[in-house]
């Protein structure tokens, strides 16, 4: 969800950083999956805390300092 109101957010002022925050929550989402921490609704054994605190990092690497 908040990917989805960053878009938005880009696409009505016209700004980029939005739509960059956006990208790279998407993107860390779709990683963090990928690289196999998942949830046990998406068939793993991760917690919430654990999916996110990776997600978050993989948001930050990719926004820079």
């Amino acid at each position: 969800m908040p990917a989805r109101v960053l878009h938005y957010v880009a696409q009505v002022t016209g700004e980029p950083e939005p739509e960059t925050a956006s990208r790279a929550i998407y993107d860390a989402v779709l990683e963090t999956s990928a690289a196999g921490t998942r949830t046990p609704d998406l068939g793993g054994e991760a917690s919430t805390s654990e999916f996110t605190d990776e997600t978050i990092a993989r948001v930050k690497r990719k926004l820079g300092p």
